[in-house]
């Protein structure tokens, strides 16, 4: 079996272990077979350079809608959420199917491109199950739902039940999951919860706004208007208290929760977060964030937290890409003070970790989890700019 050594000055094995000058070595089906020191003299008998980056797992995207591809660039950034789900609701265009299976299959090209080896996705039909029965990466599905009242909330578990069922049938690993906080009501939760307890995992967008936040807190706000005022909808969703209830509760189950956004997290919510949710990992999606409310979560608060952070792209309706380095390249340009190899652990063994993806996100031998290079040439400033990602192996074998 044919092997192939890489060398790089910084070679990020797992947490806490970061060679300096190292060789990874990776076999043609993609298994590690060596991770160890090398010298510059060692390098060049082997006829190897030691290049200037990071050698790294695959990227792991823990928040994605990989059927939304094809909504590229129709979007205004700005606003705030509700200003978002407004052009959401005005866009009533039947688009073509093999439109939309074209724009897709390009998102899982984008995918390799970008060294992601598994992801996260939020569906809302199974319109992906034609791709990912046979994909290069690993995935979890999560159908979401949503429904703010009682009757509007029983038609979409009844929709989703479905949804679901096609995706068990074609083979994919798939589970229900709530979409947000404002967008949920009692019944839906209740209706929802035999499928949740019996899930490992789910996933919630939390936090997104500040107007989620004057939602959760006081009833009221823009995201409240929209719904009951604009669109004459009644609005049964849970409060804050009875939202943090509902998740102490699955995180007594130790469930693994994707908190995704937490732009708006305060710090209370955030304590709630970290004592009641163990396992509860919060994936912000920078140029989401920066789409959509405008700036990012604070990231000095979540570490100093100690609360596990992974990198998400959400979909290209509010994101310019689906790259997890420009997601990366984005948190360095404001928070520039955080190593670079932190940043490269969320992409990699944190997003693993919350998405319970085993194998994945250590260079560990005898493990597949892909393997990228990343070019870094003001990595001695602490800095991605310029920074490129080029992937060496993905889950199967060798990049070409």
């Amino acid at each position: 079996m044919e092997v192939k050594h890489y060398a790089a000055q910084n070679v990020l094995v797992k947490r806490g272990e970061l060679l300096r000058n190292g060789v990874v070595s990776v076999a043609e089906d993609g298994t590690i077979v060596n991770v160890a020191p090398i010298t510059e003299e060692e390098a060049r008998r082997q006829g190897l350079e030691i290049r200037e980056g990071y050698l790294c797992a695959g990227f792991v995207n823990a928040h994605t809608h990989s059927e939304l591809s094809f909504l590229d660039g129709l979007f205004l950034p700005g606003g705030s959420m509700a200003a978002f789900l407004r052009q959401i609701d005005a866009m009533r265009v039947q688009f073509d199917a093999d439109l939309i299976r074209t724009a897709q299959a390009k998102g899982y090209e984008t995918f390799a491109k970008e060294g992601i080896v598994a992801y996260a996705d939020i569906s809302n039909d199974a319109s992906t199950a034609f791709f990912k029965k046979n994909e290069l990466f690993r995935s979890v599905t999560f159908v979401e739902m949503f429904g703010v009242n009682r009757t509007l909330g029983e038609e979409a578990y009844k929709v989703g039940t479905q949804v679901l069922r096609e995706f068990q049938e074609a083979g994919v690993t798939a589970y229900m999951t709530p979409h947000a906080t404002y967008s949920v009501s009692g019944r839906l939760w209740e209706l929802m919860r035999p499928q949740l307890e019996a899930s490992p995992i789910f996933s919630l967008h939390y936090a997104e706004t500040a107007q989620e936040i004057d939602f959760l807190e006081n009833r009221a706000g823009a995201i409240y208007d929209l719904f009951h005022r604009d669109w004459g909808r009644d609005v049964e969703a849970y409060g804050l208290k009875d939202m943090e209830s509902l998740l102490a509760y699955y995180g007594a189950l130790h469930k693994h929760i994707l908190l995704v956004h937490c732009v708006s997290l305060t710090p209370a919510m955030l304590e709630f977060i970290k004592t009641s949710c163990p396992e509860a990992t919060i994936v912000p999606c920078p140029e989401s964030n920066l789409f959509i409310e405008g700036r990012l979560a604070d990231y000095d608060r979540l570490r100093a937290a100690g609360v596990r952070i992974a990198v998400g792209t959400d979909s290209l309706s509010s994101s310019p890409s689906l790259s997890i380095l420009k997601q990366l390249q984005v948190v360095n340009t404001y928070y520039p003070t955080i190593p670079l190899d932190e940043l490269l652990l969320w992409a990699t063994q944190n997003g693993a970790e919350g998405c319970k993806f085993e194998g994945l996100g250590c260079l560990e031998v005898g493990s597949r989890p892909g393997l990228n290079f990343i070019k870094t040439p003001y990595a001695n400033k602490g800095s991605l700019a310029k920074a490129t990602v080029e992937p060496l192996a993905n889950l199967r074998g060798f990049c070409l």
